[in-house]
Formats: C-alpha cells, sequence, structure tokens
C-alpha cells in the first residue's frame, strides 16, 4: 500500500506551481495533493475532525476529479500529445468558447475517475455537493443542468440531500449566454469561467443565497486556477470561513488507450464545428490557455 502523501506548503502564487515538484505553493490555495480517492478521504477526515458536522462545507469538482469521458480523444495524456493539432482546430474559432466544444464530452460514456469515490462519498459526515464550470441552460434540446444530474446519478453519485432547495438561480451573477449559474438537485454550476464569473464568485453567492456561513469549506478540484479563485474569493467575502484546497490528481495519467492524430483532429473538428452553431456561442473572451489543464 502507497502511504498517504501530506503536501506541505509554502509561497509563490498559482503560476509558479510545479506540476513535478512535492512542493506546493500555499498562494495558489492548495493544501495537498493526491492521485487517490482514498487519500482524499482521509485528509478531509483529518482535516475538518474539529468542526462540527453542520459547519463543513465540502465540493468536489465533476470533470476530471469525479468523471471523466470514456473516450481516448479525451484522456489528458492523449489531450497533451495532440495539444499542437488542438490549437490549430481552435485558432479557425477565434472567438468561440471553447467550454462549449467540450460539453459535447458530456454526451460521450462517462466513467468514475477512481474506484473509490462512492464509498469516500458515503464516509463523509458533512455537507457535500457536486461544483462543476458546466454551462447552464438549453444544450441540443435538453437543460444542462438536467443532464449532468442525470448523468451523475447513472453512476451512483447523488448530492440532493446536503441543502433542502432542489433549484437555485444565482442571478446575483452575471448571465452568461443568457443563463445565470445555478444550483440543482445538489450541483453548483457555475456556468463556464468568464469575467467575474469563477467557482470562487459563484460559490459566494451561492452561500448567500441559502443564508449559509460554513466554518470550513473544503474543495477537491484538478485545477489549480479554481482553488485560487475560490480561496480569493472567500477571504473577501467569507475572511472568518477556513478553506482546504485539495487537488486531485488521479485523471491526470490515466491513458489505457492511445489515439492517432488523425482521429483526434478529426475528433475535436467535429466538436468545435458542432459548439460554433450553438446559440450565443462566440464570445469576446476566449477560453485561455490553462482552461484544458
Amino acid at each position: 500500500m502507497q502511504p498517504v502523501r501530506y503536501v506541505i506548503l509554502e509561497h509563490t502564487d498559482y503560476r509558479g506551481y510545479n506540476k513535478n515538484s512535492s512542493m506546493i505553493f500555499a498562494d495558489n490555495g492548495i493544501c495537498a495533493s493526491f492521485e487517490r480517492m482514498r487519500d482524499v478521504g482521509a485528509y478531509i477526515e483529518a482535516q475538518t475532525a474539529s468542526y462540527k458536522s453542520e459547519d463543513i462545507l465540502c465540493l468536489f469538482d465533476v470533470d476530471m476529479t469525479l468523471t471523466q469521458p470514456a473516450h481516448p480523444a479525451a484522456y489528458v495524456p492523449n489531450l497533451k500529445e495532440h495539444l499542437a493539432i488542438y490549437r490549430a482546430i481552435q485558432a479557425r474559432y477565434p472567438k468561440l468558447d471553447t467550454c462549449l466544444t467540450f460539453c459535447f464530452n458530456f454526451l460521450l460514456p462517462q466513467r468514475l475517475t477512481d474506484n473509490d469515490i462512492l464509498s469516500v462519498l458515503a464516509s463523509l459526515k458533512m455537507r457535500t455537493i457536486a461544483f462543476t464550470a458546466t454551462v447552464t441552460g438549453d444544450f441540443l434540446g435538453t437543460r444542462m443542468e438536467v443532464r449532468r444530474y442525470e448523468d451523475l446519478k447513472r453512476l451512483g453519485l447523488s448530492f440532493e440531500n446536503a441543502f433542502p432547495q432542489s433549484k437555485i438561480i444565482l442571478n446575483a451573477c452575471p448571465q452568461y449566454r443568457g443563463y445565470y449559474p445555478t444550483y440543482y438537485k445538489g450541483i453548483l454550476f457555475s456556468n463556464s469561467e468568464r469575467g467575474n464569473t469563477t467557482k470562487g464568485t459563484v460559490l459566494c453567492a451561492f452561500l448567500n443565497a441559502v443564508c449559509y456561513t460554513p466554518k470550513c469549506v473544503v474543495l477537491v478540484d484538478d485545477r489549480p486556477q479554481n482553488h485560487f479563485d475560490v480561496q480569493t474569493a472567500l477571504s473577501q467575502n467569507f475572511p472568518e470561513t477556513k478553506y482546504i484546497g485539495i487537488e486531485f490528481t488521479g485523471a491526470a495519467n490515466y491513458c489505457p488507450k492511445d489515439i492517432s492524430a488523425k482521429d483526434f483532429e478529426a475528433f475535436y473538428a467535429d466538436h468545435f464545428e458542432r459548439a460554433s452553431k450553438l446559440a450565443n456561442a462566440d464570445t469576446e473572451t476566449p477560453a485561455a490557455d490553462g482552461d484544458l489543464f
């Protein structure tokens, strides 16, 4: 059995973060980094032991943390190998919000990123919800919130009991594509990550909407930027709330099957073309280089 790796934190901002280093810097909001969900669960239990369960809010990112598409074009190592092809396709759609292209990955079969996810979630004695940057509103005739809820439920993932409300439209946040960030049956949707709408600002808007001030917030997420955003927003809006950011890297190296350059290009060329035909697909703030990983 591999030992649990707790990470000691020091200084600098998230842009100085080194994926290959055992040292992670405090200013990016990350307290620890784990490849296995059982280690995530053990760390959460240890770090929240001094709090009452009702004073803790635990959030799990969805894509590449709880689930991932079961397709070689979506595996992170293959994306990195063929990144130049992806960027060349992206350049042909300079105003297209690339988060919309990845919505088509949600139509693919999904898998849990870790076999222990369900048991870890069942063991947590605190409010626990899912948290995703997925856009809200209509997507190919179905509300994206409904589609993602049903997909997670098919995998055994349900967060409906954390709060009594089943749906909250966060209209204190800016609209995007004509829709607002939304809480739906245990899943908090930030509705992309553009401009003033980050996971941090949406989380704070949600806490205000439900009139809840946790003493401790735990976020499990694969992207350092999200930890930085959440920590920053909480420090500004809920300064007494302790933040525990956990980076999950379990999906980063999963790659049971390679994909040829030709097939990879065809896959994403189709995604971009279909996304370009969606309503309100163009944006003046296209995806930054860090949006993929």
